[in-house]
């Protein structure tokens, strides 16, 4: 879990999105609609909508929605091993400020964003093996974790026939808090009563 919470932090992203333009006599308005494929590798199916409030400013609002998946035999996470189901899914929500550089008057070229997000990560998993003295032990985990964080990014954007983008993020600085708990249940009755492990943890990326 750990190296999923670091890879969620600290990955890049490449949005592919659609835009769709509105020419107007005052103010040249551009919407932009985007999917984040990145975002499938947490289980998220998320969508993002970009609206140009003036020639080089815009804001956006991102909602991904959880699609619990198995993750034994991703991540390093031998199928062999006494881990034998395990899943997860996250839900996210994030609103950005977007300054391009250039002077295209479209959702192009480089670009200033900072932002702030929700992400709430949510699964379970289940264990069963025997320990080196031969004593079999099984149990179940439940756990959710909430972050609520705020960053800032350098990327880039493409626009190819004024219709289809490619928003690629390269440079950023992000952090903020994570809270959660995990609740192990033991599946034997020689067990103990079941264990609640909470979280709060400041988090920088």
């Amino acid at each position: 879990m750990k190296k999923i919470l670091l890879f969620v932090y600290f990955s890049g992203f490449v949005i592919f999105g659609i835009a769709q333009v509105n020419d107007s006599t005052s103010v040249r308005i551009r919407n932009v609609v985007k999917f984040l494929p990145i975002n499938l590798q947490f289980n998220s199916v998320a969508f993002e909508f970009e609206r140009m409030i003036n020639i080089k400013n815009s804001v956006s609002l991102e909602i991904g929605l959880p699609s619990q998946k198995s993750i034994v035999g991703k991540y390093g996470i031998n199928a062999n091993s006494d881990l034998k189901t395990a899943g997860f899914g996250t839900t996210t929500l994030r609103a950005a400020y977007r300054h391009y550089t250039g002077k295209q008057k479209l959702p192009k070229g480089f670009y200033l964003e900072p932002y702030i997000k929700y992400q709430q990560i949510k699964g379970n998993a289940s264990i069963e093996g025997v320990n080196d003295v031969e004593i079999p032990y099984a149990g179940t985990s439940d756990f959710k974790f909430n972050t609520l964080n705020m960053g800032c990014q350098l990327g880039i954007q493409f626009l190819i026939a004024k219709r289809v983008s490619i928003d690629l993020f390269f440079l950023g600085l992000e952090g903020g808090f994570l809270t959660g708990n995990i609740k192990t249940t033991p599946s034997l009755s020689t067990q103990y009563d079941p264990i609640i492990l909470s979280v709060l943890t400041l988090v920088s990326g």
